[in-house]
């Protein structure tokens, strides 16, 4: 049986395919560096479709002479148990630049002084008082100081590149999983604090990515005509495979499993081009045998709650709220937010609430004044439950 990765594997080389195109485009916008030409990147694709293992990707094969941070929200929205906050993501960024010391000689001085720093600036403990300062940046001397906080850390990346620019060009920072902002209380606020740092900084970049498409509410508050950036950023959308990128896939990925011609489309047509849906079939097939159409939608529905493991575990995750949400649209496809509340027994705001966090977690879509669940694997995993169990999972 294959075994093909459902997450980010340390071996990025042995599963990387057919984004070089990508990869290479994303390359030239970094490589302004030397002449003090940053550019900001906002890289969009729904949940699945490859877009934090491509960015793994770009930030290992970086020049020595940039640096780089990632940072995916989604670990501290989940340690944090959903309440992510300002102070907490600027702590976390914090400490992901720091780490991106630790490998060049000349800012080891820096790094040693990580654990010192981390506990100075701490969230639980905002201990500030005789703090100094840090590359020339004064350090908060007050408690619960945000603003302070947010400068050291915003001021941080160009600084190290001025200290050192006969061996560091640039800064790169990868914010993944940012739709999850939109939980803050001002989520424009955050996105304009950024964009007052970043548009005085000539070797900093930030990549933004996220489950979510390119037309949701969020991106339109970072780089909508409104929004923070106001169309200045790089907009940068990843797709899915296409047929024929899949069907080389395979062959080149898992060679040992075979389809007839109608097998292979009807595979294709079961995952959409989505990297990871077409893993997780994968590792539900066999070897020696011959797929036809029949074997691929007979496998494709026993093997469904393995296939679907992403949502089977995002599912576990969700509010008894936002999953009625989710299962009246798909009951009933799209609908307006007056449609959508007349199926609902409680209160407007209420409704708006779970409908924004779904969102922000990638799940719902808002486009043309309506509302729905975009990703057929969700809605497939979901309807199979129901019509062979009798109910929704819990």
């Amino acid at each position: 049986m294959p075994n093909l990765p459902l997450g980010i594997p340390s071996n990025l080389d042995k599963y990387f395919f057919n984004r070089k195109k990508e990869l290479a485009q994303l390359n030239i916008f970094l490589s302004g560096f030397k002449d003090d030409i940053a550019n900001q990147l906002l890289v969009t694709g729904r949940r699945g479709v490859g877009k934090s293992f491509l960015l793994m990707k770009l930030k290992r094969e970086l020049p020595d002479n940039v640096l780089s941070a990632y940072l995916d929200l989604s670990k501290i929205h989940g340690i944090q148990k959903g309440k992510l906050t300002e102070e907490k993501v600027m702590h976390s960024l914090f400490e992901a630049m720091l780490n991106s010391l630790k490998d060049k000689s000349t800012l080891m001085k820096i790094y040693n002084l990580k654990d010192s720093l981390l506990k100075k600036i701490s969230p639980k403990t905002y201990d500030f008082k005789g703090a100094g300062n840090l590359l020339g940046i004064p350090l908060p001397q007050v408690d619960t100081d945000y603003e302070k906080l947010s400068s050291l850390v915003m001021e941080f990346p160009q600084n190290v590149v001025d200290n050192n620019r006969q061996s560091i060009d640039g800064f790169v920072i990868i914010l993944d999983e940012f739709q999850l902002i939109g939980e803050f209380e001002n989520p424009e606020a955050f996105f304009w604090l950024i964009r007052s740092f970043t548009q005085d900084q000539d070797n900093v970049t930030y990549i933004f990515t996220g489950s979510t498409s390119a037309a949701s509410e969020i991106v339109d508050q970072i780089n909508g005509a409104q929004g923070a950036f106001g169309g200045r950023m790089i907009q940068f959308p990843v797709e899915p495979f296409s047929e024929e990128d899949t069907y080389a896939y395979l062959k080149e990925m898992i060679p040992e499993i075979k389809f007839t011609p109608e097998g292979l489309k009807r595979f294709y047509n079961c995952t959409g081009g989505y990297p990871s849906y077409i893993n997780s079939f994968c590792n539900t097939m066999s070897g020696g045998k011959v797929y036809d159409n029949q074997m691929v939608i007979e496998t494709f529905y026993s093997k469904l709650d393995q296939i679907a493991i992403m949502w089977v575990n995002i599912w576990s995750s969700l509010s008894d709220y936002e999953k009625e949400i989710i299962i009246i649209l798909v009951e009933n496809g799209a609908l307006n937010w007056s449609e959508l509340l007349s199926q609902v027994d409680y209160s407007n705001k209420t409704l708006l609430k779970y409908a924004n966090r779904l969102k922000n977690k990638g799940i719902l879509s808002h486009i043309d004044r309506k509302y729905t669940i975009d990703d057929m694997m969700l809605r497939s995993w979901l309807k199979y439950r129901q019509e062979n169990d009798g109910y929704y999972p819990p």
